[in-house]
């Protein structure tokens, strides 16, 4: 999160610095960022994902809705539906 301007985002610091010591992930809850291009989501999620991988030894994977929405068609497409959902059973981290 170094890097992170707060002062040009709307995006809540303190919520966010909260977030990054990681404690969502041990109370099995979701994060979910939401936001128009520019503001920051990607940054914040990258933040997130680094921090649990490198200082709680978790496995993270990073997909963008784009490329999540892409997948999931392309199994339905090959009549393997639930293939993703299963993998992120396994997932620690699936970021989003």
């Amino acid at each position: 999160m170094a890097g992170f301007d707060f002062a040009s985002s709307e995006i809540n610091e303190a919520f966010v610095k909260q977030l990054h010591v990681g404690t969502f992930i041990e109370d099995v809850h979701n994060v979910v960022l939401i936001g128009g291009p520019g503001t920051g989501k990607t940054h914040v999620a990258t933040a997130l994902a680094v921090q649990a991988v490198t200082h709680s030894r978790k496995k993270a994977r990073f997909y963008s809705t784009v490329d999540l929405v892409n997948a999931l068609e392309q199994e339905n497409a090959l009549n393997k539906p639930g293939l993703i959902a299963e993998r992120f059973l396994r997932l620690p981290l699936p970021a989003l």
